[in-house]
């Protein structure tokens, strides 16, 4: 055994053995007292906080709760309210919530098997009826699971089925949603939209628009789309990503050649979202020797008529003249044909629609963590150009300046320090709680002794003298000793006290 170690046992030992019986006893009730408030204090730092997972449950959605918690899931978890409230630590909320929706529990009191149990005397409509009720509370139960959503009543109303054709009835199924929500929360109109669609989605027949959804105060939800401000939030998260990888990309360049953390760039890229669309229309001439296209319509017309000739002549012949026949018996025969044909033009139609997010500019600026001169600034600048894309709309900017490295080098220094430290201080408190105990028993035993001390003077100080007893002879000092104990005895009780007090 090291030496230390044994001075250090000795001294401890030492120290123990200074002690009586009655004060090592309460020096052990203190040690017992001090780790039992130190445990009940990192008890009370590390308890877990415990979170409403259901409420107003029934006994038996209360029931299905808790024998998956307590068999399947492995997760602690509190009643409260006779049975209605299941509380879980705050980490498993979400987790439990969703493990438990896909296995449809809770039920709402209204199961599918509820619905379907019906007997021989049950109609169409009341099945048809208690299935409603059931989808209601399915949609019910799936909406509370939304975050921010404290209660959600639904509301489904289908038109009877109407078993004659010649019916004029065009009634259209409608659902009405109620929503209770969280202090503070507002629901953003994708969510409403969401919701909308979840519930007519539910339900046969049921649209959208015929779906109304309020809150807890009455006002209407709607889910109006603002397309503008969704195609900015678009646009500036593909200008942003674009910014960011370029300028890693030349980062991680630089950074190779003079080291890491002597190098800083940052780069702007303006994109162009406009939308172009350019048509286009293209007349080629007739491909092949006959120089002829393809034959679109074909018109043809014939005329022919049979009469007897006069005595005058013809009249003047057209541009197309028809041909006519004198027979010997003065009779002409008339006929003329004419035919149209029309051919197809050649052209190309092209519609170019230019890709949105064209790169308009690019101006990089980089900054390096040492002197630079024109030489190595130039040579810089034509890198940063060629990996940017090397086009005349890069531009780059480059300086050459000494970096402040104090707040690097303290974190650095910070990263360093032990990472013990919470033992140590739990260790350091329950030292100064230990002192502060010992030194209060010191001070509470001192002032014990101090206030015996001073009430032995004043007893002694208000009592009549003792008479000295003579030790010669046996029997006489028995008398005496006799004497004094019926006479005075606290006198007896006090001098025996302090001798005990001196051994």
């Amino acid at each position: 055994m090291p030496d230390f170690i044994a001075n250090f046992r000795e001294q401890l030992t030492n120290f123990w053995n200074k002690f009586d019986k009655k004060q090592k006893i309460q020096l052990g009730i203190i040690a017992i007292l001090l780790f039992i408030g130190i445990s009940l204090l990192v008890y009370i730092v590390n308890r877990p906080n415990y979170v409403v997972l259901y409420s107003d449950l029934s006994i038996k959605d209360a029931g299905a709760v808790v024998e998956k918690l307590k068999t399947e899931f492995k997760i602690p978890y509190k009643i409260s309210n006779d049975g209605t409230t299941i509380l879980v630590p705050a980490q498993y909320k979400d987790e439990v919530r969703m493990k438990l929706a896909t296995e449809g529990i809770p039920q709402g009191g209204f199961s599918f098997q509820d619905a379907m149990n019906n007997s021989l005397a049950t109609t169409d409509q009341e099945r048809r009826q208690k299935y409603l009720y059931f989808l209601q509370n399915e949609i019910q139960n799936s909406l509370k699971t939304i975050d921010g959503v404290q209660d959600a009543i639904v509301n489904i109303v289908v038109p009877d089925q109407n078993a004659f054709v010649l019916s004029n009835t065009t009634n259209q199924a409608t659902a009405a949603v109620m929503l209770t929500l969280k202090p503070g929360v507002t629901l953003s109109s994708s969510q409403v939209k969401g919701i909308i669609d979840f519930v007519s989605k539910s339900v046969e027949g049921l649209k959208p628009e015929n779906v109304t959804v309020i809150d807890n105060n009455g006002k209407i939800l709607t889910a109006e789309s603002d397309t503008t401000a969704e195609n900015a939030n678009t646009q500036f998260a593909l200008q942003k990503k674009v910014q960011e990888d370029l300028q890693n990309s030349l980062q991680t360049l630089l950074e190779q050649v003079f080291g890491p953390g002597n190098v800083v760039v940052r780069a702007n890229v303006t994109l162009n979202f406009d939308k172009k669309t350019q048509d286009t229309i293209e007349y080629l001439p007739v491909q092949g020797n006959d120089n002829k296209g393809i034959v679109r319509s074909i018109q043809e017309l014939k005329e022919k008529a049979t009469g007897t000739q006069g005595g005058s002549s013809p009249g003047t012949a057209s541009n197309n003249p028809p041909v006519t026949s004198t027979t010997s018996n003065n009779t002409s025969d008339y006929n003329k044909t004419e035919t149209t044909i029309n051919y197809e033009i050649n052209q190309i139609k092209t519609s170019l629609v230019q890709a949105q997010g064209k790169i308009e500019s690019i101006s990089v600026a980089v900054v390096v963590n040492q002197n630079l001169n024109n030489s190595m600034k130039q040579q810089i600048a034509d890198l940063v150009t060629k990996a940017a894309g090397g086009d005349s709309l890069v531009k780059v900017s480059v300086q050459g300046m000494q970096f402040n490295q104090d707040l690097l080098k303290a974190m650095q220094q910070q990263t360093k320090a032990p990472k013990g430290a919470p033992v140590y201080v739990w260790a350091l408190l329950a030292a100064l709680v230990l002192g502060g105990a010992l030194s209060l028993f010191m001070m509470i035993r001192k002032k014990k002794e101090t206030l015996l001390a001073t009430a032995e003077q004043e007893i002694l100080a208000t009592t009549e003298p003792i008479e000295e007893i003579d030790l010669s002879d046996k029997d006489e000092k028995k008398k005496q000793i006799e004497k004094l104990v019926k006479e005075k005895p606290e006198i007896v009780v006090q001098l025996i006290r302090t001798w005990l007090n001196e051994e």
